[in-house]
């Protein structure tokens, strides 16, 4: 494992480059750590940030970093990054608590960072209210969706010009509590979960807004969180994160294309898929599995590590491929742009680990990107 003290003269000696080059932007939360499986907030943690990176295959180069308020809780799809790499949004869901800095409080900000100023900055920051648990943008760049959990709502936001505008507030089923968001590649369609009820809704996009009621509600498995569509294949995945018992948990497969969407296959993976993303070319899906890496060493489930597992999608069903371990506390899990290069957020070892799909099996691309000044807790990429 390579340390990186500074990321502005970065990184990784990797795999051979591949002709492509997309920004990744990481969410760093530098507020709390677990303790045996406990969760401290630490005493006068450094600021809040975001991280961008350039990826050429596995070689990642910093472009800039800006202050901006994160927070582990949530999905970890709280960054999302414009299809043309312009702009991005970041979302956070708690702070420190002012009134006492050992523990956290609602927080309502998000951040809009202009990507292609030199160097790039934060130029605007709203107060959402009731807790933005993750953030969705269209390939267009131009509507963006913040669900709240704490409310049962969902924020539509407009973007035009380098800022955010808020569209309007939707209120949905009480006691559903939206959690992820997701739009489909032609932006016509959203997909949003709903843990607290156990469904999944899909929705239509119209003149910049999110069409109610539901297309239709899917029921995939316990506590549906993460969400990612599969390229222009018309299916897409969700991870079912359970509850934190030892239990295996699944992903589910949704065929999300027709008039009538639904799910289509559901496997296991293992304990609490915090993390789901697919590969551009929707030929693979891949969880990031907490693993039973987040309770306490005393519980007979306990593991040191998370894991990352990678599923094949073939004749519209998930075959598992392959799995690797790596750091404590999973979080965000995503592709690169040639469909094999793959990455997994620990916040545990404050790590990007960096995979790569050989044949069936799952190796390493390149030694993980260590962060000083915060965990990776949520990332959002480009040309999606």
């Amino acid at each position: 494992m390579r340390r990186i003290r500074s990321l502005s003269a970065v990184l990784l000696a990797a795999a051979p480059a591949l002709a492509m080059a997309q920004v990744v932007g990481v969410a760093l939360d530098p507020k709390a750590v677990l303790v045996d499986g406990e969760l401290k907030v630490l005493p006068s943690p450094p600021a809040d940030s975001a991280v961008f990176l350039r990826f050429d295959g596995a070689k990642a180069k910093e472009i800039g970093r800006v202050p901006a308020a994160t927070s582990f809780q949530g999905p970890p799809s709280s960054v999302a990054i414009s299809a043309d790499a312009k702009l991005a949004l970041v979302t956070a869901f708690m702070r420190i608590d002012p009134a006492d800095p050992s523990k956290l409080a609602p927080e309502k900000k998000l951040t809009v960072v202009d990507l292609s100023a030199s160097p790039i900055e934060a130029v605007q920051t709203l107060e959402l209210g009731a807790q933005p648990s993750s953030v969705a943008l269209n390939r267009a760049g131009t509507i963006a969706l913040v669900p709240h959990t704490a409310d049962d709502s969902v924020t539509v936001l407009a973007i035009a010009d380098g800022r955010a505008r808020v569209v309007e507030k939707m209120a949905m089923e009480k006691g559903s509590g939206p959690l992820g968001a997701a739009f489909s590649p032609d932006g016509r369609r959203a997909l949003i979960s709903f843990p607290n009820a156990g469904r999944v809704g899909v929705y239509a996009v119209e003149n910049g807004r999110l069409k109610t009621p539901a297309i239709r509600e899917m029921t995939a498995g316990i506590w549906p969180t993460a969400l990612s569509y599969c390229g222009d294949s018309g299916l897409a995945v969700v991870a079912n994160y359970g509850k934190v018992g030892g239990d295996a948990d699944t992903v589910s497969l949704l065929d999300v294309a027709g008039e009538h969407p639904r799910v289509i296959d559901t496997v296991t993976v293992g304990p609490s898929p915090e993390g789901v993303a697919c590969s551009p070319d929707g030929r693979y899906a891949a969880a990031a599995l907490q693993n039973m890496s987040t309770v306490a060493k005393s519980s007979p489930f306990h593991s040191p590590r998370s894991k990352l597992a990678v599923l094949k999608i073939d004749n519209r069903r998930l075959h598992r491929l392959a799995e690797a371990a790596f750091g404590p506390w999973a979080q965000g899990v995503g592709f690169l742009d040639d469909s094999r290069t793959l990455f997994a957020q620990s916040m545990g070892d404050r790590s990007m680990h960096l995979f790569r799909i050989e044949g069936d099996a799952l190796k390493a691309a390149a030694p993980p990107i260590v962060f000083v000044d915060g965990a990776p807790t949520a990332y959002g990429i480009s040309g999606r």
